[in-house]
């Protein structure tokens, strides 16, 4: 389980909300993508899209110094803490919607919590293809699960417990609906408010 120490590192505001019910989720929630991280062997290149501060790939790349670590953010701010705190992990700024300027052939390429901002996210997973990766880790929230922890948590009352800046919502079939056009998918599965799935690109 991931350390208040580790969460208290980072600038992002739901890393340094203080409720333990929420650090104790998102631990969790971390330890699931690091168990599908290391289905089939643990990868020796990663690409993680949204990488913002640094937080998901930090904490994989402490378990494997030996694999190398990409990010690419459209944040340069975010940017900038990752390198402060993870010089390791290579940087890259851009958009989801373009990433040409990667060389790819990655063996997992990992995209969590990100396509549920996006208004165009098949575009997001278009490009995901192109960098011809081994295998794939793409999250997002669990609806209506998600907005309904943010209600309990009295936030986004007037938006129904709506984050702002999410414009998708996904059910696991509609996830799976939307993944199944680009990948063959290996496991979808739920870590509470969230919905994790694995593939390799058609």
């Amino acid at each position: 389980m991931i350390s208040d120490e580790y969460f208290d590192q980072f600038q992002t505001k739901k890393y340094r909300a203080k409720n333990p019910i929420k650090r104790k989720l998102i631990g969790r929630f971390v330890d699931r993508v690091t168990e599908l991280f290391h289905d089939g062997g643990a990868p020796k290149s990663v690409l993680e899209i949204g990488v913002g501060e640094g937080f998901l790939s930090g904490h994989l790349s402490a378990i494997h110094p030996n694999t190398k670590f990409s990010g690419v953010d459209i944040q340069a701010s975010d940017l900038e803490l990752l390198r402060a705190k993870f010089p390791h992990i290579q940087a890259y700024e851009g958009s989801v919607y373009d990433l040409s300027a990667l060389p790819g052939g990655y063996d997992l390429v990992m995209c969590c919590e990100v396509l549920e901002h996006l208004e165009r996210p098949e575009d997001a997973l278009d490009q995901i293809v192109r960098l011809n990766p081994k295998r794939v880790v793409l999250t997002v929230p669990h609806e209506p699960w998600f907005m309904l922890s943010n209600l309990a948590m009295g936030k986004n009352i007037t938006r129904l417990g709506n984050d702002i800046e999410h414009c998708n919502h996904f059910t696991v079939p509609k996830f799976k609906q939307l993944l199944s056009t680009r990948f063959d998918l290996t496991t979808v599965t739920t870590s509470y408010p969230w919905i994790l799935a694995t593939g390799k690109p058609r």
